[in-house]
């Protein structure tokens, strides 16, 4: 298949996606000449490096997409990456995207907001920063010097009182129109001078703005100006002078071990060293420091609204002129890339390899998380549980509940040892209400398997390894769903019994006892934990909407209106669900039919959302005791684990 493939490539630019036998994408490059660049991965005499032949040995397929130019390949090339996450691409460590500051520019009044996605074209955003603490640290500051909202508030409509941010300093409060949309407007473009390093000309123009205030006697702005500048004279002298000229530039420098790589970046503006920043990045099967500049220079400023003239590195990336022709056609300005040759450049440049390599260094501190140590986590995993291959794709299932009520299901899902967060599914449990939980294991493997294999609107295929979490009990009732399904010679299984953590596989009475320091256990149990955590968030929170239900919410012909009505008369859901037909019916808007419909629906229902059948009995639940019950549920749920202990009554991953 692939063979006949190569014969009919194009000689044109164009990216190709490589995929293994799953049908997954595993590399994602892009090329002049799909024929020359494709082709030459499969020629037995080329001198591949070891990522190269190794990531081959994984293709059983490719697609091509074809394009008008070399530019409009890289463009593609970094979309498609960004989508897919392919193991082979060198790609942010983190399984997630740098947050970034959005000002909300689209907006009549704009606010901060802090976001992972830039959506909306008409907004202007700042980043990407690696800390989100410091981030929201530098919303603060910005909030103090000049006072923008962060809040959600629908500015069409003007509020009565403004809240604490305007009594503290934090905000001029147009919500109530105590400012105009154009002196608001100077505020936040202020505020977006400050963040993009023109702090000289700000000074200058607020000194002249101060000025014109105090002689129109208008002395509280006149204030509010001074204190500003203070704060951001205060704050430059904290910025270290690097240059005499306005200058504005980034300075990135790259340091690898091994699979690892550091990206440094720090940042002048108007001559001022505003910070630096480091990024982490993985390569699996390592790469040479040209692409590795390339790969992050291609995530970072696609990310990144801010691209400065000039952009300083340690090592040239692959394709320079490339990358300065795509930076330059996004910033409309012509980008320079150049390696720094002399002087304080030069210097600067050391200082961020030198940062860096420490980064790099602290982070081997802890070489658990490396990509190698996951693939030897995998291996023993494979060996341990007699599988054909490693376990590229692995899923875990569990389940919450209290007694039966407010049941739910959770599924995550583990690519090469990492957790896939936008695969991650949850499932509300319909088939009772009752405390099985073998019947809502049962419901939530029927409804993920019962997809088509090939679907992937859904989940990306079928995994390797399915792991439930429980003993023999949960263990056969997956294997009875694979059954009937006609999956179980395509999805191995094995059961986490929490209590020794032992691995239970069909077919074995015995255990699988990993060693206590395993890579393979810690795996494991940290998928095993993941998914916990996320059955117990869904479960409070499907449990805290039924709490706040009240019995009138699906009571025939009551509406807000008089719902609120009925409520005002007797004081309360239990004086009410107390109350006689004919006290029922002297409530305003109640008439003789519908008080009865009310009367018989309140004392039919028995019990509704755990609260009524105790107000019928002149109980009242406090939120105390009704908090202290959850937790308690929480706790009773999770823990029966275990090959021999019961599992009635448990509900918690």
């Amino acid at each position: 298949m692939i063979s006949e493939k190569l014969k009919l490539l194009p000689d044109k630019p164009g990216v190709y996606l490589m995929q293994d036998a799953k049908g997954r994408i595993i590399y994602v490059g892009k090329s002049a000449s799909l024929r020359q660049r494709v082709r030459s991965y499969f020629q037995p005499s080329s001198d591949h490096a070891p990522k190269i032949r190794w990531m081959v040995s994984k293709v059983k397929d490719f697609d091509t997409v074809v394009v008008d130019s070399e530019l409009e390949a890289l463009i593609l090339e970094c979309n498609l990456i960004k989508k897919h996450r392919p193991y082979f691409n060198t790609k942010y460590r983190d399984d997630k995207r740098y947050p970034l500051l959005e000002v909300t520019t689209g907006e009549e009044f704009p606010r901060l907001r802090v976001v992972r996605r830039q959506r909306n074209p008409r907004n202007r955003y700042f980043g990407p920063f690696p800390d989100a603490g410091a981030l929201r640290r530098t919303v603060t500051i910005l909030q103090k010097m000049f006072q923008i909202r962060t809040c959600s508030l629908d500015m069409d409509k003007k509020v009565k009182r403004p809240c604490l941010d305007y009594y503290i300093g934090l905000c001029t409060a147009p919500c109530t129109r105590y400012i105009d949309a154009p002196h608001y407007r100077e505020q936040v473009e202020q505020a977006i001078d400050y963040m993009e390093g023109n702090s000289d000309k700000l000074l200058r123009r607020l000194r002249q703005e101060m000025e014109a205030e105090a002689e129109a006697l208008n002395f509280e702005r006149c204030a509010r100006i001074r204190d500003m500048l203070h704060d951001l004279e205060r704050t430059g002298q904290k910025q270290k002078m690097v240059s005499d000229k306005d200058e504005n530039e980034d300075y990135l420098a790259v340091s690898s071990s091994g699979e690892l790589i550091c990206a440094q970046v720090l940042q002048v503006r108007e001559g001022k060293l505003l910070g630096h920043r480091s990024f982490l990045l993985e390569s699996p099967g390592g790469s040479e420091d040209g692409e590795q500049m390339s790969a992050f220079f291609k995530q970072y400023y696609q990310q990144n609204s801010y691209i400065p003239r000039r952009i300083l590195v340690s090592v040239l990336p692959d394709e320079t002129e490339l990358l300065s022709e795509w930076l330059s056609s996004v910033s409309q300005t012509r980008v320079e890339i150049r390696l720094p040759q002399r002087g304080s450049k030069r210097e600067l440049m050391e200082l961020a390899q030198k940062n860096a390599r420490q980064t790099l260094e602290q982070e081997n501190l802890r070489p658990s998380r490396g990509v190698e140590q996951r693939r030897l986590a995998l291996e023993e995993l494979q060996q341990a549980l007699g599988l054909s291959e490693a376990p590229w794709r692995m899923e875990c299932v569990d389940i919450s509940n209290f007694q039966g009520r407010q049941a739910v299901g959770s599924l995550v899902v583990f690519e090469q040892g990492l957790p896939r967060k936008d695969q991650y599914r949850r499932f509300r449990i319909r088939s009772g209400d009752t405390p099985d939980d073998f019947r809502m294991m049962r419901e939530v493997l029927t409804r993920r398997f019962s997809h088509s294999p090939d679907d992937r609107r859904s989940f990306d295929g079928l995994p390797e390894l399915l792991i439930v979490d429980g003993g023999k009990g949960q263990l056969g009732v997956a294997v009875e769903v694979l059954a009937e399904l006609g999956l179980s010679d395509r999805v191995a299984l094995a059961g986490l019994a929490k209590e020794n953590e032992w691995l239970f596989v069909p077919g074995l009475s015995d255990p699988v006892i990993l060693a206590r320091t395993s890579k393979a256990l810690l795996t494991v149990t940290h998928m095993r934990d993941e998914t916990h955590r996320f059955a117990v968030t869904y479960h409070r929170s499907v449990r805290k909407t039924a709490f706040k239900q009240s019995a009138l919410d699906d009571a025939p012909g009551i509406g807000e209106g008089r719902k609120q009505a009925l409520l005002k008369h007797f004081g309360s859901l239990r004086k009410l669900m107390a109350a006689s037909l004919a006290e029922i019916s002297q409530v305003e808007g109640m008439g003789g039919t519908l008080s009865r419909k009310l009367f018989e629906y309140l004392h039919a229902a028995g019990e509704v959302n755990g609260a009524s059948e105790m107000a019928s009995h002149g109980q009242q639940i406090e939120p105390q005791q009704e908090e202290k019950r959850t937790r308690q549920g929480a706790i009773h749920s999770s823990s029966s684990r275990g090959g021999g202990r019961r599992s009635s009554n448990r509900g918690g991953a």
